[in-house]
């Protein structure tokens, strides 16, 4: 509540001083409120205020007011509370049974300020001595003076405000600052197409605050995710600038196919530009459905959704805020890799007699450093990046206007000295709404966004794979200059060469628009509760791609001399895209309490999208210049062109149905009938329903007489069926393309050649969701929160494994035939409590655990049981999961000669498990791994601690049940680590912890076809993911100023991670060839911020 409107109110108690409570003419009418919100409008309409000890009075319970005497409203908030109520003054004081007021013979004065969080005086303040009636309210400026007796303690409260106890205090003036209290608001959710009281919800859903999210310096919002919503398994794979999403699903995977949740922005589903790099300055808040409550988004909400909202004005007052950030970013975790000599030695195990012990010596001591060099390319190309982000918005609020815009700006560098990779964003947001007319409002919204990567040739992922391996007997340099050196002849690659720029360079510019145009018109003169809404929402994404590789000249060693070798030659490969989509929808709203209990909230809408894609390519090559870095200045005899355009439409009917019977016994149902192209005619609607019921026990007589540490409790129930239309397009439709298939005669013929045989019975994908949860609050300062849920999917797209000769020019079309199964739970656990004054405290926990499974796929005939994949987790049905059970070492002769081994296998060697029990070790000993990459437990812990101006906030972040193959590309083509090197076997150390010295797959150790459990690594970590120590400045420091408030803060993220898994990043998972390590770590990163209001 700003300055101006408690000056209103106040001029307006003064006024009606004189007036009696019987013959005062007021109009309130309000249906299924809390008594809490019942009492802020009757205070604001005529200025009584009301004074009761805590307690006394269940705020929260759900009364419905229509009155036109002031006398009557009061009765009706009160109705039902066994209280009775008397005027003193302006004050309404409560009084619960036959309570008598305390007198005391001895009294004393006490008087104080009262305020709220920004030093501004709270207005009608209630100051009671406990246990009595005995109060007062705070005046116009927040004062306040009430007699005492010797050693009362008081209760300051305001509506909407966490009540303070303070001991009273003769001959000084109390200072008294309430903080909000969040809990005992009326809570408002996004949901589907709306929004709901918290206490309404019947689904599993869970929110968080866009600005707790802004608080977290790391660039792509779906990192500040992990750890903070239960059911959200979040994971990320890569730390390259522009390139480091991370991976989100709801509840696990719960199907073979794409397993990623719908994304909804401002209501609309799948927007240009998705999540990951909206500017988190501008989100309100992000909520997640996690079961029938997904239902309203029908055919793509088997996997879940996620919705955004973004931020709009709040208040009539003009507000500027700039929030800035700059931060230094580095990997979380270096492997420490070896030293020359140390390489020299292992690669004599390799190759024996390869180094002289001379030569070994010369890499230690460092006499010849330019042909005997020991090189750290971690320390030589490597930096501390540099992160930065700034964010202007401005907001007002009135009576026909009202706006929020922003522009922001963001930019990240990657890791490497003289790097030419990196990412910068520019964004712009503006949410205005119009209100011509009281029943009438229209929204505009547009957002822009545009996203600048850079990076050399080679990407970012590679140039890692070539550090971790890089050989330290090689110079990153030709010495004396800045040419780069081979150092490997079979990889042919020098990263300082790769990472800079001089092989040329890749561009990729994305550019993104979201445009809206919203109307809401009330239609009471219809009948009261009836309402429209209706929207056209253009999206549209453009994409400029420009690859330009270069010639440039390498070094490469050759005994004691160095040779120049040209690489490379000019090309250009340059392409761009465009996406244009529309979406249009109509709602028709009816909201209406019949008999004061019985609330009816149903709508019913049609929407409709198209999009259109169009494609365009061109390349040329043999450039004479690279100066002009054109399409036109290359050869054009080498010039090859392409391009292809597609469309897509979709159709869809929905509505909801809430009821609920006086707040406590609570119905919704949501169904869509959805429409896709993916499917043939006859099959392309699909009908999807969602059901739940809540029970608000504690609203209930018995509850509120007998159960007293317990103010609030909830169950609720859930079954929904939803779709998943996921799926490659027109898969109905046979397809073939125009090819070279034969040689006939002498010479290749052109021909048309089949690509996909047609399944005219394709349709969707089905998922039915159960849930069941509950939610509490206890003890005053404890919530608590357990939903228990499983999914069954049915109509999974899978080939089956029939055997069909190459000859025949066949492929088998996907069926529907996969059937998978999820099960899990989810906790949470809060903690928030006002200590004193100066202090507070607040903790909170949540955990989620699903276990995902194949219930059926096609195995191929004659599978072995340990092979199948049905049975084991989603996520490990791939080949790669197929691996060798690891049993020790052979660490003698004698074991390798007395056990079943590969004939490659050496003493030193991982020993295998003899499976199939037949003496032999082959493929059929291979056994599936039923031990996922996907976290199967995700948790997240949230401390924080405000002390005066102070707030330390920290947010730890872990995962459990998940795996990593950790086996990493090294042998004569690279380097190994000093954990290995340590701890390897050896004739003189048997009994060490790694196998012997291998040569990447070439050795039964753990590459290629020898992949095997004893580098299958249990990955479970915990993380620091976030942590903010802020401090607000002193409302009386900015006095006189323009400046409102002033904010300062530093901040960390994944400052350390615990986890078993060595040398590499928990979260990075292996290549697509089994090598681990290949992929950029995430960033470790420290910041500092600044907020200013104006």
């Amino acid at each position: 509540m700003n300055y101006r409107k408690k000056a209103m109110l106040m001029a307006g108690a003064l006024l009606c001083l004189n007036l009696s409570i019987y013959s005062q003419s007021i109009s309130l009418k309000m249906s299924n409120v809390s008594v809490k919100k019942a009492m802020t409008e009757l205070q604001t309409k005529s200025g009584y205020s009301f004074v009761y000890i805590a307690g006394d009075v269940d705020t929260d319970r759900t009364v419905s007011i229509n009155a036109s005497q002031l006398k009557d409203a009061v009765a009706q908030i009160l109705k039902g509370q066994n209280v009775s109520y008397e005027i003193q003054g302006k004050n309404i004081v409560i009084k619960k049974g036959s309570q008598q007021q305390v007198t005391s013979k001895k009294k004393r004065k006490v008087s104080g300020t009262v305020k709220d969080v920004n030093g501004e005086p709270i207005i009608g303040a209630t100051i009671m001595e406990e246990g009595t009636t005995n109060g007062t309210i705070t005046d116009f400026d927040g004062n306040f003076v009430l007699e005492v007796a010797d050693g009362a303690e008081l209760d300051i409260s305001y509506i909407g405000y966490q009540t303070q106890k303070l001991q009273a205090k003769s001959g000084k003036a109390l200072a008294v600052t309430l903080k909000e209290d969040l809990e005992t608001l009326d809570e408002v959710v996004v949901v589907g197409y709306g929004t709901q009281k918290k206490v309404s919800v019947t689904g599993a859903m869970a929110s968080t605050k866009g600005s707790d999210l802004a608080k977290v310096p790391t660039a792509n919002i779906t990192n500040t995710l992990a750890g903070r919503l239960p059911g959200l398994i979040s994971y990320n794979r890569s730390g390259e600038p522009g390139y480091d999403d991370a991976g989100l699903l709801i509840r696990g995977a719960s199907t073979t196919g794409d397993s990623s949740p719908l994304i909804v922005v401002d209501g609309v589903a799948d927007r240009a530009g998705s999540l990951g790099r909206i500017d988190p300055n501008d989100i309100e808040n992000i909520t997640i459905l996690k079961d029938a409550s997904a239902a309203i988004y029908g055919s793509r909400a088997a996997n879940g959704v996620i919705l955004v909202t973004t931020k709009r004005a709040k208040s009539e007052k003009f507000t500027v805020n700039y929030n800035g950030n700059i931060g230094i970013s580095s990997p979380t975790i270096l492997p420490e890799m070896c030293d020359s000599w140390q390489y020299a030695e292992l690669i004599n195990e390799i190759t024996p007699d390869t180094y002289s012990p001379e030569d070994i010596q010369k890499f230690k001591d460092g006499s010849d450093p330019v042909n005997y060099p020991n090189v750290n390319a971690f320390d030589i190309l490597l930096k501390q990046a540099v992160q930065t982000q700034h964010n202007v918005s401005a907001s007002a609020g009135g009576k026909y206007i009202s706006f929020y815009a922003s522009l922001g700006y963001k930019y990240q560098d990657n890791y490497y000295k003289n790097s030419a990779s990196n990412y910068s964003q520019y964004n712009f947001r503006t949410n205005i709404d119009f209100t011509p007319h009281k029943d009438v409002k229209i929204g505009l919204n547009v957002a822009f966004r545009q996203e600048d990567r850079n990076s050399p040739i080679t990407g970012s992922e590679d140039i890692w794979r070539y550090l971790i391996k890089y050989n330290p007997m090689v110079n990153i340099w030709f010495p004396g200059t800045n040419y780069g050196n081979v150092s490997s002849k079979q990889d042919n690659f020098s990263p300082a060469t790769g990472l800079d720029g001089t092989t040329g360079y890749q561009r990729d510019r994305q550019s993104y628009l979201n445009a809206d145009l919203t109307l809401h018109w009330d239609l009471p003169w219809i009948t009261e509760g009836l309402s429209v809404d209706a929207g056209l929402y253009v999206d549209r994404a453009d994409a400029f791609y420009k690859k330009f590789e270069k010639k440039y000249y390498m070094y490469e060693q050759s005994g004691d001399e160095y040779i120049a070798k040209e690489q490379g030659s000019n090309i250009l490969d340059q392409n761009m895209n465009q996406t244009l989509g529309v979406t249009m929808n109509a709602r028709l709203n009816y909201k209406r309490t019949f008999n004061e209990v019985h609330n009816l909230n149903v709508f019913v809408a049609y929407e409709q999208y198209q999009s259109r894609y169009d494609y365009m390519q061109a390349r040329r090559q043999d450039f004479i210049s690279t100066a002009i870095d054109e399409i036109f200045a290359g050869d054009i005899n080498s010039a090859t062109n392409d391009g292809k355009a597609s469309e897509t439409a979709r159709m869809n009917y929905f509505g909801r149905l809430d009821y609920d019977y006086a707040g406590k016994y609570l119905f919704q149902f949501n169904w869509r009938y959805d429409g896709s192209e993916n499917f043939p005619a006859g099959k392309r609607f699909g009908f999807f329903p969602g059901v739940s019921v809540g029970w608000r026990v504690s609203e209930e007589k018995f509850w509120k007489e007998n159960v007293s540490w317990m103010d609030y409790l909830k169950v609720r129930a859930s079954w929904g069926q939803m779709g998943n239309d996921k799926v490659d397009a027109f898969q109905y439709l046979t397809a073939y393309t125009f090819d070279n298939p034969a040689i006939l005669g002498g010479g290749i013929e052109s021909g048309l050649w089949l690509l996909r045989t047609a399944n005219p019975n394709i349709t969707w994908e089905v998922a039915n969701t159960y849930n069941v949860g509950i939610e509490t609050r206890f003890l005053k300062y404890f919530n608590f929160e357990a939903d228990f849920f499983k999914t069954k999917r049915n109509n999974i797209l899978a080939t089956r494994n029939a055997a069909i000769p190459e000859y025949a020019g066949l492929t088998l079309p996907d069926e529907n035939i996969g059937i998978c199964s999820n099960i899990g739970t989810e906790l949470t656990l809060g903690f928030s409590k006002q200590l004193n004054k100066d202090w507070s405290i607040m903790a909170s926990g949540n955990f989620t655990y699903n276990h995902s499974t194949i219930d059926f796929i096609d195995e191929p005939e004659g599978t072995l049981d340990w092979q199948k994949r049905t049975g084991l987790s989603i996520g490990t049905d791939g080949d790669m999961y197929l691996m060798y059970e690891a049993d020790g070492i052979f660490r003698t002769q004698e074991e390798l000669d007395s056990y079943p081994h590969l004939a490659e296998a050496r003493v030193g060697d991982v020993r295998f498990k003899d499976v199939y029990e037949d003496g032999v070790i082959d493929a059929k000993d291979k056994v599936r791994q039923d031990k996922p990459a996907i976290p199967r437990i995700m948790y997240g812990i949230n401390l924080g601690a405000n002390y005066r101006n102070w707030s330390l906030n920290m947010l730890f972040q872990g995962a459990a049940q998940v795996w990593q193959y950790t086996f990493m590309e090294a042998g004569t083509i690279g380097n190994f680590t000093k954990d290995f090197y340590e701890n390897r076997w050896t004739e003189n150390n048997i009994n060490a912890e790694y196998p012997r010295t291998y040569n990447r797959d070439a050795t039964v150790t753990g590459g290629g076809n020898y992949r095997n459990t004893f580098w299958l690594n249990n990955a479970s970590y915990l993380r620091l993911k976030s942590i903010e120590l802020a401090y607000d400045f002193p409302k009386s420091w900015l006095k006189n100023t323009p400046i409102s408030a002033v904010r300062l803060s530093l901040s960390g993220y994944n400052l350390f991670t615990i986890t078993g898994i060595r040398n590499i990043d928990p979260e990075t998972q292996e290549n697509s060839q089994g090598w681990a390590a290949w992929n950029t770590p995430q960033s470790k990163v420290y910041n500092f911020g600044i907020n200013v209001t104006f």
